[in-house]
Parts: structure tokens; C-alpha cells; sequence
């Protein structure tokens, strides 16, 4: 029991309360994934997190299994809203509560790592073809995580490939607590 209230307390000081440890920063490695239906509508967003060595490594020491950890992260980001927002030309796109998700020990240039696997699934599907543009934006209000994607690499696009392309622009000298990048998918008339 103990153990578990000391990893409790260590995971909400990672997700909600970072004016205690505001100097504690980590970095997510993220991957996104443009899900469809059969009308070619896009229908969600698979997200890849690789937490960093530091954190990966605290929660790795707590012992726990890994679904168990994953369903406290997972409530815990709820709270947060996935650390994501979504806009389909400039409005907000509303999304559903996460229930497709995983936490798997990786390892990446000779480090144990976390990577977290979840689908965010949209409230009502989207026509991306068009003139229009997707964007995702991650933050953390709470300033500790900072989820990069790089480049568009990490931006699969799927069934949307042939009129989408995605772009990363990274946003200089962003605040604690702001988006570091924002991604836009711009997509035309097919």
C-alpha cells in the first residue's frame, strides 16, 4: 500500500502539480497517426509517446505492471485533456475520452524507455479533402512535459497521403507550458 501511495505521489507531481517541482521539465518523443473510415473521413488521431530517460526510469523503479501504470497516466491526462488540442480551420474539434491504450517498455539507443500508445478519437469525423488545414497542438499547462514531434516524419498520414501534407513549425522561445511546435496538415481538392 505504500508503495502505491509513494508512486501516486510521484505521478501526480509529474501531472498536477508542477508548481511544486516547476523545475522539473521532461520531453515526450511523439509520433501521430491519422486514423479513417471507410468514407475516408478521419475519425481520430493515434498518438506514440516516448517519455524521456528520466521519467521513463521513475516510473520503471516504482515497480508497478505496465497496465497499471498506463490507467493512472491515462487518468491523469484526461484531466489534462491528452496534453491536446485539435483544430480543423481554426475551431476547436471535439474529441472523445481515450479508451484504446498502452504502455510498453522500449528500448532506444541503449535506454530503457516508456512509450505510450494511445488513439484520440474525434466526437464527429471530419472530410479532411478540401481546402483545409489540421492542426495539432500539444501543451502542457502545467509546464513539466514538452511533446516534440521533430519533423514530419512522425506525422503518418495515411489514407489522407495523396492530398495531405503535413508540416512541423517550431515555435522560438516558447514559454514553460506552451507548445513547442505546432503541426499543420494541409489538404487540397484530391
Amino acid at each position: 500500500m505504500l508503495k502505491k501511495i509513494t508512486f501516486l505521489s510521484l505521478l501526480l507531481s509529474l501531472f498536477i502539480a508542477p508548481i511544486s517541482y516547476a523545475h522539473f521539465h521532461y520531453e515526450i518523443n511523439s509520433t501521430a497517426t491519422l486514423q479513417a473510415n471507410k468514407k475516408n473521413q478521419l475519425t481520430g488521431v493515434a498518438m506514440s509517446w516516448v517519455y524521456n530517460e528520466e521519467v521513463s526510469g521513475i516510473m520503471l523503479r516504482a515497480g508497478r505492471p505496465l497496465n497499471a501504470l498506463a490507467k493512472d497516466i491515462m487518468k491523469d491526462l484526461l484531466a489534462l485533456d491528452y496534453f491536446t488540442r485539435l483544430e480543423f480551420n481554426g475551431k476547436k474539434v471535439l474529441t472523445k475520452k481515450v479508451s484504446q491504450y498502452s504502455l510498453e517498455k522500449i528500448t532506444q539507443n541503449k535506454q530503457n524507455l516508456l512509450k505510450l500508445n494511445l488513439v484520440l478519437p474525434l466526437k464527429s469525423p471530419l472530410y479532411l479533402q478540401g481546402n483545409n488545414t489540421l492542426r495539432i497542438i500539444h501543451t502542457d499547462a502545467g509546464a513539466s512535459a514538452t511533446l516534440f514531434y521533430r519533423n514530419s516524419n512522425h506525422l503518418i498520414l495515411g489514407k489522407f497521403a495523396s492530398f495531405c501534407t503535413p508540416k512541423v513549425k517550431a515555435i522560438k522561445g516558447f514559454e514553460n507550458g506552451e507548445a513547442p511546435e505546432i503541426v499543420n496538415i494541409n489538404c487540397t481538392a484530391k
